[in-house]
């Protein structure tokens, strides 16, 4: 029966060849309306127009994308990259002498390809994916040899802020990639023991231990900010400061997360003698210095404020 089966879709499909319908019997073998053909059975399910007939994927075909949709879904994410919008991708038709050039995907999610037509959908589409809808759309060459690459990445955007030495924003070429990639980038500081994830796009905030091996594991996404930071019980620094005059040690110094002056001078052993006013220079945007100039004892006895410290000031203590 099954080898009877074969033999019968075999001749089915080669008599179809010319009218692209693997599905209809050979023309000299259908069987009159109201009396069912059992060898056909296994093959229609339902009545269609011819139409509908010459546009339906064949088995192999319809196999075959259900094959790959299962493969994708079983494809983790740490190995797949889906186009979106700010991606430049280059696209190369190798069948033509000009099929070739830059196109970057617009906020539809399009791209024009003049051979393929306008509007073309690529975004949350993979390379492979884009491929096969271009070639699908090209008429003017029997064969189309379809190529495209991503050349600048500019859809999956993240923000690494805190105690790394490259902050900023960064772009993944991947659906999720491990936070160690994010920590060997950016230059994670020795003194951060914590990551705080912030999740888009419910701002979800998950904080983990990076003293735990398995948070090196945990994926990060598009739109998620990472931020590392020290424990609440350590004081994480942001930069050094610079302090001289009536100090027990003047010099280069460490500043620490919300210092103020005050606690600057505390820092250097306190001052010599009994200071009186402290000088602040601090560069402005033009890179000259502006200064202000504070009263130590008035800080001291509560009747002034005690201002915080920026990296990269300078301070005089004076008796």
């Amino acid at each position: 029966m099954i080898a009877t089966a074969a033999i019968l879709c075999s001749s089915g499909i080669a008599g179809a060849q010319g009218r692209n319908n693997p599905y209809s019997p050979s023309p000299s073998g259908r069987t009159p309306v109201g009396r069912p053909n059992p060898n056909e059975a296994a093959f229609i399910t339902q009545p269609s127009t011819a139409a509908d007939t010459d546009n339906r994927p064949t088995i192999a075909q319809r196999t075959f994308r259900m094959a790959k949709a299962a493969n994708l879904r079983a494809t983790a994410q740490t190995e797949i990259y889906k186009v979106g919008v700010g991606d430049v991708l280059f696209v190369n038709l190798k069948n033509a002498v000009r099929g070739s050039g830059y196109h970057t995907v617009r906020e539809d999610g399009t791209i024009d390809f003049p051979l393929a037509g306008e509007n073309l959908i690529v975004a949350d589409q993979t390379i492979d994916d884009i491929e096969e809808i271009l070639a699908s759309r090209i008429t003017l060459y029997p064969d189309p040899q379809v190529e495209v690459k991503v050349r600048e990445y500019g859809s999956h955007k993240i923000t690494v802020s805190g105690l790394v030495n490259d902050p900023g924003e960064r772009n993944l070429q991947r659906e999720a990639i491990p936070l160690y990639v994010i920590k060997a980038e950016a230059m994670v500081s020795p003194k951060a023991a914590k990551v705080m994830i912030t999740r888009a796009p419910l701002l979800k905030l998950e904080t983990y231990d990076l003293r735990d091996a398995n948070t090196d594991n945990v994926l990060i996404y598009p739109g998620n900010s990472i931020e590392f930071a020290a424990d609440a019980n350590s004081r994480s620094t942001s930069g050094v400061y610079f302090i001289s005059g009536a100090v027990a040690s003047p010099g280069q110094k460490d500043l620490t997360v919300g210092m103020t002056l005050y606690q600057a001078i505390a820092a250097t052993g306190g001052g010599n003698g009994k200071p009186k006013k402290a000088i602040i220079r601090r560069k402005n945007e033009t890179g000259i210095f502006s200064v202000f100039s504070h009263d130590l004892r008035a800080i001291k006895d509560g009747k002034a404020p005690d201002p915080a410290l920026v990296a990269g000031d300078v301070i005089e203590v004076k008796n």
